[in-house]
């Protein structure tokens, strides 16, 4: 199993994908906070706040953008990962130099799982780092972030398998991409407008991405936001999606003529 997980850690280092995933949130993330910064110091000045809030308010927004990018590029990152064996038909080779495929499908998953992990480490590190740098006084580490900031981890790693099973059902790193782009940023949103029109808005908390903020915003004792999902069934919600999506995809590969 060490041998598959040297192969597969070495495919992605060796190809650029992966960092250009990771940067992209973050960079996102600071520039969300850049922009930010001079409209809320002109609030501050107006109301004649002290302009040390705007900095605090614009750096917090920046983690949040980045941390919302970082679920997604984990779960693109994923499609990618395990989708281009097949765009590129690597697979067949991969699988003849193996003993069996659920080696393969276990070890590319967990290396997909593990730079979801890394991805969000990263983001959450330089966005704390930047709070500490730009909050002031008005910023101190306290609980409700600590307990956001790993729950934040663990949806990225479920993310990066939801999208690496992704492409194992569909068999494309592109459609699988698309679909999870379109899910994350409209399509859910749409749904659950839909799902509520119909009187039954409360089938809407168990979708993958309301699931996910749940998880993440409510995880603090006290962070109880009502139009999110409570715990524990938003992260149970999100395992269940993960499960399905990861176990889908490993049985249907598991199966597959890959010839």
């Amino acid at each position: 199993m060490t041998a598959l997980l040297t192969a597969e850690f070495r495919k992605v280092t060796t190809l650029r994908f992966w960092w250009m995933l990771g940067l992209t949130p973050l960079v996102v993330g600071m520039f969300s906070s850049a922009i930010s910064l001079p409209v809320l110091r002109a609030f501050t000045d107006a109301f004649e706040a002290d302009p040390a809030d705007a900095n605090l308010a614009a750096t917090v927004f920046g983690l949040a953008v980045a941390l919302s990018l970082v679920v997604l590029f984990a779960a693109l990152f994923g499609a990618v990962n395990a989708g281009t064996e097949f765009r590129y038909k690597t697979l067949t080779t991969t699988f003849l130099t193996a003993r069996g495929r659920d080696g393969v499908i276990g070890a590319k998953l967990a290396v997909t799982a593990a730079f979801g992990f890394f991805y969000c480490l990263v983001v959450e590190m330089i966005s704390v780092a930047l709070l500490l740098t730009f909050g002031g006084e008005n910023f101190a580490l306290r609980g409700s972030l600590f307990a956001m900031l790993p729950a934040a981890l663990v949806a990225a790693a479920c993310w990066a398998l939801i999208g690496g099973g992704m492409s194992m059902l569909t068999g494309s790193s592109v459609g699988s991409c698309i679909s999870l782009v379109v899910w994350y940023t409209l399509g859910e949103m749409i749904l659950r407008s839909i799902l509520s029109g119909l009187g039954i808005g409360a089938v809407g908390d168990v979708l993958p991405v309301s699931a996910t903020l749940g998880s993440v915003a409510n995880a603090a004792a006290g962070n109880d936001i009502d139009w999110l999902p409570l715990w524990p069934a938003a992260p149970i919600a999100v395992v269940v999606w993960t499960a399905l999506f990861t176990l889908g995809g490993w049985a249907l590969t598991r199966s597959r003529d890959i010839t």
